[in-house]
């Protein structure tokens, strides 16, 4: 009797570590896959994480070189804005203070090939520089060319203005250095910044 029943008493010790054993497995098995998706998942959202971070940080240091960049641009800007100041003010002077002989040429270049009747302002700042008898040469060289020289002059300014009923000349040496300058400081404008007047947002 008592080895029939250390028989039973085995075979349920048996089927009870092979039950046992089976279920967990299945527990071990359940529990690996639900680590290995909890691990994946971190995984993902680690990634997610690192390239929102990646583009944050390229993001910023877009920006902060593209700050950089400006605050350089600007700077060369203002360098060579004031490089052109100078070199225009140095031929405005220049210009103001040409001679007798070098204010007739440029006289004499503006009115070639002109033809009517015109009426010459003087700047006050170039009295004495053009000779009268240089107007009746240029005027003999030039046939249907006249030239009236008025007594009214251009203060603050040299050079001079031919004018007549349709048209105005404007040879006043200031005026053209400035237009020279603003022609200039728009190229320096366009060669920093480009075409797209971005720098003005900047």
């Amino acid at each position: 009797m008592k080895t029939r029943m250390r028989a039973i008493l085995e075979k349920i010790n048996e089927d009870g570590e092979r039950h046992g054993a089976q279920r967990y497995a299945q527990i071990k098995d359940t529990v690996d896959k639900e680590v290995d998706a909890a691990n994946a998942l971190y995984r993902e959202e680690s990634e997610k994480q690192r390239e929102i971070l990646k583009k944050h940080h390229e993001h910023e240091y877009a920006r902060r070189l593209e700050r950089q960049r400006s605050r350089l641009n600007r700077e060369l800007l203002t360098y060579q804005q004031g490089l052109i100041d100078e070199i225009f003010d140095a031929a405005a002077a220049k210009l103001r203070d040409s001679s007798t002989a070098e204010y007739s040429e440029i006289f004499k270049t503006a009115v070639k090939g002109l033809s009517g009747s015109y009426t010459l302002h003087l700047g006050a700042l170039s009295e004495g520089r053009l000779e009268t008898r240089v107007i009746g040469d240029a005027t003999e060289a030039n046939p249907g060319l006249e030239i009236v020289l008025s007594n009214e002059r251009i203060p603050h300014k040299s050079g001079f203005t031919l004018s007549s009923d349709k048209v105005e000349y404007d040879c006043l040496f200031e005026d053209l250095v400035e237009d020279l300058k603003s022609e200039r400081a728009a190229a320096v404008m366009k060669e920093v910044f480009g075409d797209s007047g971005d720098w003005m947002l900047k």
